[in-house]
């Protein structure tokens, strides 16, 4: 039992210092104090950093574009950073952004650098500090930090009514995540900046021309369809077509390795990610940040998704796959994507490879 600081209350064993709980309440504790303190160090690091810029820029505003994590949705909202771009041609536009998506916005020709956020509380820190000359702030109310107390609020979101209950019922990402930045609601095009470099580094591989590449692992298990049913797939991709099948993400999801088939799971970044995906003649995969990839970068694909939480009929992606160009959507409505019938996925290859070629 606890009371409403939750601290546990005499007769527990987190107040007797016996069982896990006691261990578990301090460690939380120790680890809160300790990313407080970081995360006001961050905050004031960085906004000395911005006041540098404004000084070095002069009368040239600066301007933040805020969406700092998820990686389909950064993907998803390139648009936005062209469209800031256009509102404000002399601006200093930076996209503040978690470590791990650092390079989805790095190599942005609309943008003039980016900020590493450590957390939403580090976040509201920084706007309210007054720094920013203009914000474009794409993030939903309410994702706080598991130790800030600090409640990030976006104020246009909550007047347009946008709750992370309706976000799906409204539209696409991009199409969304604008008009919660104030900006006219946009439908352009998704693209992905890779620099030569990280193509060099993707043709060292060596990997095998116009591959289909899959992606079967979400970092949502709603998202995902049965490990048996994409191994099954593999085999029957392998035995039926000559074209070599590639499997990217963080973990492998299908067994084995043979001449045909190849797994580069957790050996790739995103941008490298992106190029093999560039490379592929068809991707099939479920709703996840290497499917705005495919988006992205204009592969043909064929994508599953199904009922999330309250989501039904419901699509992620603007531009291309919005119009239905080069892709086809599977989805078995109110039912899960893990129900979606294997053979639905069999048929869609086959329409989009065409039936095999006797040998």
């Amino acid at each position: 039992m606890s009371n409403w600081f939750g601290i546990k209350l005499p007769g527990s064993s987190a107040a007797t210092g016996k069982g896990p709980g006691f261990q578990e309440l301090w460690q939380y504790r120790y680890d809160k104090i300790k990313h407080l303190l970081e995360r006001y160090r961050s905050a004031a690091s960085k906004y000395r950093q911005l006041k540098q810029i404004k000084r070095n820029i002069g009368n040239r505003p600066l301007i933040a574009i805020i969406l700092s994590e998820q990686m389909g949705d950064i993907i998803a909202c390139e648009p936005v950073a062209r469209e800031v771009r256009r509102l404000h041609p002399d601006g200093y536009i930076i996209w503040v952004v978690r470590q791990p998506f650092v390079d989805l916005v790095k190599y942005n020709p609309n943008l003039d650098g980016y900020l590493i956020e450590k957390c939403p509380g580090e976040r509201v820190q920084l706007l309210q500090s007054g720094i920013y000359d203009k914000v474009y702030n794409l993030h939903i109310s309410h994702r706080k930090c598991k130790y800030c107390p600090e409640d990030p609020i976006n104020p246009i979101a909550d007047q347009i009514g946008l709750t992370f209950d309706n976000y799906y019922h409204r539209g696409d990402l991009l199409y969304m995540f604008s008009q919660a930045a104030g900006l006219p609601a946009l439908t352009a095009d998704p693209q992905m900046h890779i620099p030569d470099s990280v193509r060099e580094r993707v043709k060292t591989l060596q990997l095998p021309a116009g591959p289909i590449v899959i992606h079967c692992q979400s970092s949502h298990v709603l998202r995902d369809w049965p490990a048996e049913n994409w191994n099954k797939l593999v085999q029957w991709l392998i035995a039926t077509y000559p074209y070599p099948v590639i499997e990217v993400g963080l973990t492998p999801t299908v067994s084995g390795q043979t001449d045909q088939f190849r797994s580069l799971c957790g050996q790739l970044s995103l941008l490298e990610t992106a190029e093999v995906i560039r490379q592929a003649r068809l991707f099939i995969g479920i709703d996840s940040g290497p499917a705005h990839m495919a988006n992205a970068m204009g592969t043909e694909a064929i994508l599953l998704l199904g009922k999330l939480y309250d989501f039904v009929d419901y699509l992620p992606y603007s531009g291309r796959y919005k119009r239905g160009e080069g892709v086809k959507i599977l989805n078995d409505f109110g039912h899960p994507c893990a129900e979606l019938p294997y053979a639905w996925v069999q048929d869609a290859v086959q329409q989009q490879l065409g039936q095999p070629k006797l040998v």
